[in-house]
Parts: C-alpha cells; sequence; structure tokens
C-alpha cells in the first residue's frame, strides 16, 4: 500500500497496521484493514477500466412510463372501485350524518361508453358501510347507497398516464339499523358528484387509478322509527360526502 494515500481507506489501514504492530489489533481488525485495501485496489482498477458508453442514461428515468398509447374509441367501460368515504351535514328527523355515520368503506361500480378518445358517458353505483355515529350505541349500524349517470373527460387519451375528471348525478340513500328498534331510512337526491382520477394505463386493456371524489346531497324523504310511512323531510340541509380510493378501468371492446 502506498504510505502516501491520503483517501480514508489509506488512513484506515495505515492505523490498524500501527495497531498491528503494538500487538492491540483483533484478528477481525487485520482483515477489514485487507478488504479495504483490496476494495480500494478493486475500485480503483473498475474506474480506470470502466466504458462511459455502456452505462444507461435512462436507467432511473421514470418519464419513460408516460408512454405513447393507442386511445380508445366506442369502447365499452367498466371501472370497479374501493376505498374510505365519510358524510357530514343534514340527515331529517335521524339528525346529523356525521353523528349516526362515522367513517366507512366505500365500494363502487361504473359502466360507460367511449364515445371518443376523451369523453364518455355512463352510469355509477355505489355501497357503503360506516361506522356507527356517537348517537348511536353498539350493535347499531349504517349502510349507504348512490346510483345514477355520468359524463367523464379524458386529458391525455393517447399517454399512459392520463388525468380525467368525472361529473354526475343520481340518488342517495342511507339506512340506519339495530336489534331492538325498528330501522330508519333516507332518500334523497345526490345533487351534483365529481371525482379526480389519474388512470396509469398498465395493459392496453386495463388501468389503475388513485382517485379522489366529493358529492353534495340532500335528504327529500325518511321512515324513521317514530314514523309508519315514508314522509317528506322539511328541513332540507344539504350533506357533502367525500371519498377516496384505488379504481381498476377495463376496456371490453373498442
Amino acid at each position: 500500500m502506498d504510505v502516501r494515500d491520503n483517501t480514508w481507506q489509506g488512513h484506515l489501514a495505515r492505523g490498524l497496521l500501527r495497531l498491528f504492530r503494538m500487538g492491540r489489533t483483533p484478528l477481525a481488525a487485520v482483515a477489514v484493514a485487507g478488504l479495504v485495501a483490496g476494495w480500494t485496489s478493486v475500485a480503483a482498477s473498475g474506474t480506470a477500466q470502466a466504458d462511459p458508453e455502456a452505462l444507461n442514461p435512462n436507467a432511473f428515468d421514470l418519464s419513460a412510463l408516460d408512454r405513447a398509447v393507442a386511445p380508445m374509441h366506442h369502447a365499452l367501460e367498466l371501472a370497479v372501485a374501493g376505498g374510505y368515504t365519510q358524510g357530514v351535514g343534514g340527515a331529517g328527523d335521524m339528525g346529523a350524518v356525521q353523528d349516526v355515520s362515522g367513517p366507512g368503506g366505500n365500494v363502487e361500480v361504473q359502466l360507460g361508453v367511449r364515445m371518443s378518445p376523451t369523453f364518455s358517458l355512463g352510469v355509477y353505483g355505489t355501497l357503503a358501510r360506516y361506522q356507527h355515529g356517537d348517537a348511536l350505541t353498539d350493535g347499531n349500524q349504517a349502510h349507504g347507497a348512490t346510483a345514477g349517470v355520468q359524463a367523464l373527460w379524458h386529458a391525455r387519451p393517447d399517454r399512459s398516464v392520463d388525468p380525467w375528471i368525472s361529473i354526475g348525478t343520481g340518488w342517495r340513500g342511507l339506512w340506519l339499523t339495530s336489534p331492538n328498534v325498528p330501522s330508519s331510512t333516507a332518500y334523497g337526491l345526490e345533487l351534483a358528484r365529481a371525482q379526480l382520477g389519474l388512470d396509469f394505463r398498465v395493459s392496453p386493456g386495463f388501468a389503475l387509478a388513485p382517485v379522489v371524489g366529493a358529492s353534495a346531497s340532500v335528504f327529500l324523504a325518511e321512515d324513521t322509527a317514530m314514523t309508519t310511512e315514508l314522509t317528506a323531510i322539511h328541513d332540507n340541509r344539504l350533506n357533502l360526502y367525500v371519498f377516496t380510493g384505488l379504481l381498476g378501468r377495463f376496456d371490453l371492446g373498442r
């Protein structure tokens, strides 16, 4: 080893060599010194012989994921999503949505027709199960559902990374069930709902997307434990539901 080596490997090796001469170095330290010296020699040799042309400058270029793809046209699309949902706002005589239903899980199915590469029309349906709110005791359950129509616009239909937005409207229902008292239900309109997603085209017929959404609804009629039939709700306060999850989109034809 060159005694003039001023690298950290050289300093380490010289220090271990001094300790070894003093009889204070364990065998493992000597082995480490040998490995350091050998590693330094191999690294220097490898550097000298490396061919810059053999390196791939795009090996870690994430932009390669955003590639050109064939845009969809006149395709039947089936989308399935799942994730987290929660609501706040008015729920008629039940009280506030957040008092009777807490955070929950949501499953959604969408069926649409790709009218053009950028635009599709379709229908959607969701089912949700919530934790019971603070106003309910253990044993009570809260469920929700929606159904409606929607339009969806794709920003980059000819690229594998494709942001999109959907706007829809439809119907919403909420059910509260208890083992001890009759169930309570509320029905109304999902006035507007919007979703934002980012499709990543995994294959020509399948895309995967993180998605977030929100909807504004109003309950118009209810049947509670204190009524015997469906009655109109006069306190029509708006409620807001949010959703975040993962969506898979299947293109069934082109």
